[in-house]
């Protein structure tokens, strides 16, 4: 009876550790996702104004253009503003609550970032030139026609 207690008792307890050893972790480790995010958030921005002048040039040239450049910026610019919220003093107090928070949205944003990058390996430039227009072609069946050097309309009014 008591290894079977013991094995439930074990099992619970592991099963909570887990998401318990996460959130010690956003307070224990604040300073270093804190500052992580800073690193990371500034070579994103640099990795941005890159991928930024490329778009602008490839518009301004009339080139093609990866559908997925706008959405892009878009997202590096939301991602920037809740790196910039995050208060700066939150992670040398003693106050385990902003600590905490500091250290929980640091790591969230670090988490933005590193999809941002991955996402990035999707966004691809090249050379090749946008068409100015389509041309579409419709099959339709020509107005007249000679036969025998007469010319007939195809006009169901003009039959008789």
């Amino acid at each position: 009876m008591d290894a079977l207690v013991s094995s439930i008792v074990t099992s619970v307890v592991q099963s909570l550790m887990a998401p318990l050893k996460k959130q010690f972790g956003f307070l224990i480790s604040s300073t270093k996702n804190f500052n992580d995010m800073v690193e990371k958030m500034a070579q994103l921005n640099l990795t941005e104004r890159d991928i930024r002048d490329k778009w602008e040039y490839a518009i301004a040239r009339n080139l093609e253009v990866s559908h997925h450049v706008s959405p892009w910026l878009e997202k590096v610019k939301e991602t920037n503003e809740k790196a910039q919220s995050i208060p700066k003093g939150g992670i040398g107090c003693f106050n385990v609550a902003k600590k905490y928070k500091v250290g929980k949205e640091s790591f969230n944003v670090l988490e933005e970032i590193q999809a941002l990058e991955t996402w990035k390996s999707k966004i691809v430039f090249t050379n090749v030139q946008r068409p100015l227009a389509e041309i579409v072609s419709t099959s339709t069946s020509p107005l007249t026609s000679t036969l025998g050097g007469s010319t007939q309309n195809n006009f169901k009014s003009r039959d008789s």
